[in-house]
This record gives C-alpha cells, structure tokens and sequence, in this order.
C-alpha cells in the first residue's frame, strides 16, 4: 500500500532530483561559460542547449521503463543503474583534457543528458508508486524545489569549482554527489505495486489512446498554453536587463541566485495553497499570476534599479514554480496505475516542448517586433491558458 512521505523520502526525492538537475545544469549553463572562455564559436554553443531534447523526447523509451521490472524494485532498479551510469559518465568525462578531448567530451555529455532524463523517468514512476495521492503534490513541489537547487548547484556552484579548481576535480565531485544519491536509493525499500496494475507488454497505442477521451484535448491544450506566459517572461528577463546595461555578475545574483531561490520556497507553498484551495483554484490562480508576472517587465523600462528588478524576478519566480507544481500534480493524477511513467512523461514531454518554444521565440521575435510587444502578446496567450483552466474538467477533490 501505498504511503504517506516520511522525512527518509522526502530526504531521497530532494538527493534524486538534485542530483538529476546539477549535472543538466552544469552543461546547459557553466559548461556554455567555460566553452565561450576557450572561443568557442556563438553558433556552435546552440548545440549544447540540445541537450535538452532528451526530456522532451523521453516518452519514447519510458514505456521499456514501465515493462521492465526488477526483484530488488520496480523502478528502484532503473534508478539506481541510471543514478550509477550518470556518476560513471561524469567521472569517465573528468578524465579527458577540455582543450585536448573537447569532441569527446561533449559527446559524453549528451551519453549524460540521455541518462539524466531516464532516471527522470523512473523517478516519476518510483514517485507514482510509492507516494500516497494526497503527496503527490508536496512531492512534485520537491520536484520543482529540487531542480532550481541542482541549477544553482550546477550552474553557479560548479563554475565556481572550475574556477578555483580546474575541470577534473570540478567532475569528480559532481560525480561524487550522484554517489550520494545512489547509496541512498539502495537502502531504500520500493513499493511493491499489484500484478494487475504492472505493465506486461510494450504498449505504445498508449499514446494515441491516452489522447482520446472527455477533455483529453482540452488537457492537450492547457499543457501546451499553460507555460507560455512564464516560459516567455524567463526567457526575456536576461537579454532585457543585458540591453539595460546590467551586468552579467548583478543578472547572475538576481536571477540565479535570488530568483531561483524565491522560486524554491513558492515551490513548496503551492503544495500548501493546493491543500488548502484545491487544485482549480491553484491552476486558475498561477495563470492569472503568469500573467501578471511578464506585464511586470514593463516596469523595468522606467525603473530597472537593484531593488525593483530583485521584486520583479521574485514575482516572476513565486509563480513559475507554483504553476510548474499545480500542473505536474495534475500530470500524474491522470497518468495510469499501469504505466505511470509513461503516461506522465508524454503529458510532460508537451510541457515542456512548450516551454522551450515559447521562450526561443520570445527572444527571437523581440528582435523584430520589440520586448514591450513580445510581454503583451505572452500577456494575451496567458489569459486564454486561464480561460482554459478554468473551463477543463478536473477531479473532485476536498477542500479543507
């Protein structure tokens, strides 16, 4: 049967999802940094952003995930050679020169990236099984926690490393943290779930099936509007303040380090607000907040100094991850007993190719039709995710 999240879970999800998100962060963001140091090409450095693509297309292995099972544990098997595969690749990358073996390098890094999101596949699925329902929202706002954490971690913390103590020592201890987190799952004890809700087969009808239904497109729709607003506002929040004469230092404090930690703490007050208020009331409410939130970088045209752009980012965040945390509790509430992991990663999949193209083409169309024009039309398509909130059909539920 399945439990409620004890202080050894919450400590392991927090290790898991971290450990997931420092390395990712440490290629999408420090390794950019290091690589521009050592002149690499701007059009080359758009390569490494691809990184990324794994999460977006991981739904296509999950269903493998979903059939395969273990005696030690379902998924906590799949975790734990993924989890040591992600430690072997980054300790296997600290051992080649970055001026020498840069080619190898990155190609061992998309190996990592391609473990990075397969372990997020087994997580979701460990997380399904061994969560009670009524924590699925305090654990994906661990999720959500966890991975802004990895994103200081990696981003900030480890070009700090690299800074002071070169590549080699910089990888081994990131791989050392993903240790960490395997020694932890290994002591832990997996849910067993019923035969008749295990996977026997690969079932990839699935994803043609889970799409037809009552408000399946509906549901479609919102996942695919849902982060346009806020998607967009990050996107544009550091090219604005770079054409505003901010530094590249005062951007880092404000937005990785500040905003990312704002975004952290309303990460775990949305579980709060979805107990309290329920879950429409939460998702209607984090949309408007989008909206909200990307008309307020109009304010940085007039005033832009430390203090107000320190507000602004904090608004920006408290709703990115509320809004990342409403809808991910609500990806895993449809997803089924059979194949969760699966089902939760197509719905995921969308989300997050959504968020990708929204905040590519707000940067890429601000060029051309200007930053105020680019927060109104993001503005707008945030209203009509709001309209689409607030009309889907969502489960019933108590409120307290």
């Amino acid at each position: 049967m399945k439990k409620k999240l004890t202080i050894k879970e919450f400590i392991l999800l927090v290790s898991l999802y971290t450990s997931q998100y420092i390395g990712f962060a440490f290629f999408a963001e420090a390794f950019i940094g290091i690589l521009r140091q050592n002149n690499m090409p701007l059009e080359n450095l758009g390569l490494i952003y691809m990184l990324g693509l794994f999460w977006v297309f991981r739904f296509l292995w999950a269903p493998f995930i979903d059939k395969k099972k273990f005696k030690i544990g379902h998924y906590k098997g799949w975790i734990i050679i993924f989890q040591l595969l992600m430690a072997f690749v980054l300790f296997l990358i600290a051992q080649f020169s970055l001026i020498n073996n840069l080619q190898t390098i990155v190609l061992l890094s998309v190996a990592f990236a391609f473990t990075a999101a397969s372990q997020s596949i087994a997580l979701d699925g460990f997380v399904y099984n061994n969560i009670f329902k009524r924590e699925r929202s305090l654990a994906m706002s661990i999720k959500v926690a966890s991975s802004l954490l990895g994103m200081i971690l990696g981003g900030g913390v480890g070009l700090v490393l690299y800074t002071y103590y070169g590549w080699e020592i910089t990888m081994t201890i990131i791989s050392f943290i993903m240790i960490v987190a395997l020694i932890q799952m290994i002591f832990y004890k997996e849910v067993k779930p019923k035969k008749e809700q295990s996977a026997t087969e690969l079932d990839y009808k699935q994803f043609i099936s889970f799409w037809k239904g009552k408000n399946k497109k509906q549901w479609m729709l919102l996942l695919f509007l849902y982060p346009a607003s806020i998607s967009s506002a990050y996107g544009l929040m550091t090219p604005i303040l770079v054409d505003l004469g901010w530094s590249l230092d005062k951007i880092g404090y404000a937005v990785h380090i500040v905003g990312y930690s704002l975004g952290m703490l309303a990460s775990f007050s949305a579980s709060w607000f979805i107990k309290k208020y329920g879950k429409r009331n939460v998702l209607i409410g984090a949309s408007l907040g989008q909206c909200m939130s990307i008309l307020l970088l109009l304010i940085l045209f007039y005033n832009n100094e430390t203090v107000t752009t320190i507000i602004i980012v904090g608004i920006i965040f408290s709703f990115y991850t509320p809004s990342m945390v409403i809808m991910t509790t609500l990806m895993m509430d449809r997803a089924s007993k059979k194949t969760p992991a699966a089902q939760f990663a197509a719905q995921h999949s969308i989300y997050s190719l959504s968020g990708i193209i929204f905040a590519t083409s707000a940067v890429s169309f601000a060029g051309v039709l200007g930053y105020r024009n680019i927060v109104f039309i993001g503005a707008i398509v945030g209203l009509f995710a709001a309209f689409v909130s607030y009309k889907i059909e969502l489960e019933k539920e108590k409120v307290k």
